[in-house]
């Protein structure tokens, strides 16, 4: 229940900071000088993504923060990738952060899929978080899934 007061909270206050009237936004922080076309977030955030299960028990993990830098980690391969996004890479996470709206499901019972992928996300943002546990049954009605699907392209190219 307070993992559903938490997200509701998050997407409020993201809504609220996407059109200017959050009294709480930060001011846009200035680009840091080695990469000054970096777009630039209201506020700092931090994505942590675990995607998991699968016919194959896949463990792979993403965490990306607002200053574009991410760890990728494959736990099956032992491999742990570090880099930093582009800035269409970066503005585009934004974007979908910035619009993402979560749904609450309302039937929690859809965790039981013996052979689906669950994805375990972490928002952080503006001092407020939110956690969601999806998997490919209740992904779609979540207003999650264009986040969590973009999180796994990102996974897959870079663990290529």
């Amino acid at each position: 229940m307070s993992r559903i007061f938490l997200l509701f909270t998050l997407i409020i206050s993201l809504l609220l900071t996407a059109c200017g009237q959050s009294a709480t936004a930060q001011p846009a922080a200035s680009p840091a000088p080695e990469k000054p076309d970096a777009p630039t977030s209201a506020a700092p955030w931090t994505i942590r993504m675990m995607h998991s299960g699968g016919i194959m028990g896949l463990a792979r993990s993403i965490e990306i923060s607002s200053d574009g830098k991410f760890t990728i980690t494959d736990e099956r391969l032992s491999t742990t990738i570090t880099g930093e996004l582009s800035s269409d890479e970066l503005s585009k996470i934004n974007e979908l952060v910035s619009t993402a709206e979560f749904i609450a499901i309302s039937k929690p019972d859809g965790m039981g899929c013996a052979d689906c992928f669950v994805y375990d996300l972490e928002v952080h943002r503006n001092g407020d978080s939110f956690s969601a546990q999806l998997n490919d049954l209740n992904l779609h009605d979540s207003g999650l899934a264009l986040l969590v699907d973009h999180l796994r392209g990102l996974i897959d190219i870079n663990l290529r």
